[in-house]
């Protein structure tokens, strides 16, 4: 109906300002009608590009979660091991030698590295999970007693061990070679916490092992999760 008004060809001056008026207030509802009608939904690009920025919204704080644990664990991870470290060098100054600390009871030199003489858990157990399954301490070995290890925590998501040997004695293991070019000339250890920060569980190439020696206070790591 306003288009038929507004383009009235022949009317006169008075009469074409009132149309003019009309038509322009008839103009802006008409486009406001049809502007509210247009964004009154979202199209189909539009919804994909919400998913996909939802996606990767999701991704980055899945890593972002993943880095923050991994953080974590190694904080256990370190204080167990300097905590090892300190009492080895306190029983050196009273034996002489560094003392083996397994899930065992054995006393003396060890260079065992099997999976199963890593206490609380063994690494190679499906449900060992540092991200967020932290195994109960219960009774600690004889080893650790003897070393005067007492863990803050009742419960640890990371595992450990340690291994000793004499002067001129080559470790042995999948770890313990790579640690020194040549044997030690004098009496060593090496402490190594195992922590699962990946999904499936398995010693050694399924975990991340951080490592502490008696001849370097620097902690090294192997199989780092990024």
């Amino acid at each position: 109906m306003w288009r038929v008004i507004c383009e009235m060809p022949r009317i006169s001056q008075p009469s074409r300002i009132a149309v003019d008026r009309y038509c322009g207030e008839a103009y802006n509802s008409n486009e406001g009608k049809m502007r509210k009608s247009s964004s009154g939904g979202m199209s189909l690009i539009e919804l994909m590009v919400v998913v996909v920025i939802i996606g990767i919204l999701a991704a980055i704080s899945v890593v972002s979660y993943r880095r923050y644990i991994a953080k974590a664990r190694s904080s256990e991870a370190t204080a167990m091991l300097a905590e090892f470290a300190a009492k080895e060098q306190l029983y050196f100054m009273d034996s002489g030698g560094y003392l083996e600390a397994h899930r065992d009871t054995a006393q003396g030199a060890s260079t065992d590295e099997n999976s199963s003489e890593f206490f609380p858990v063994d690494p190679n157990v499906p449900t060992f999970d540092s991200v967020r399954t932290p195994t109960d301490l219960g009774t600690l070995p004889n080893s650790w007693l003897i070393l005067g290890i007492r863990p803050r925590w009742k419960q640890l998501f990371c595992t450990y061990m340690v291994n000793s040997g004499v002067a001129g004695a080559a470790p042995l293991g999948v770890i313990g070679p790579t640690i020194w070019t040549t044997p030690p000339n004098v009496p060593w250890f090496y402490a190594l916490g195992a922590c699962n920060l990946g999904g499936d569980a398995g010693w050694p190439n399924n975990v991340t092992v951080f490592i502490l020696t008696h001849d370097s206070p620097s902690l090294r790591t192997k199989d780092e999760i990024e």
